[in-house]
């Protein structure tokens, strides 16, 4: 059972790190952007939290998962 949970924690370790690259590229592309001279990254912007939305479910998912095998043991 803990082996277990300790390879969901590893999953969950690996979304974290990809959820923070997710969010420096939305900052990134929110930089980018320029009204003036006409830059918008709308497309990209969104995209981006999508995928931050889709990483922060799979964390929770998987937090949800470890408490499930510790409360059946």
């Amino acid at each position: 059972m803990s082996d277990e949970i300790a390879l969901v924690e590893a999953e969950i370790a690996d979304f974290e790190k990809q959820l923070a690259e997710t969010m420096e590229r939305i900052r990134a592309l929110r930089a980018e952007e320029d009204p003036a001279k006409g830059i918008f990254r709308n497309l990209e912007i969104h995209t981006a939290q999508q995928e931050k939305l889709r990483l922060d479910f799979e964390i929770q998912y998987r937090q949800g998962k470890i408490k499930r095998l510790r409360f059946s043991d």
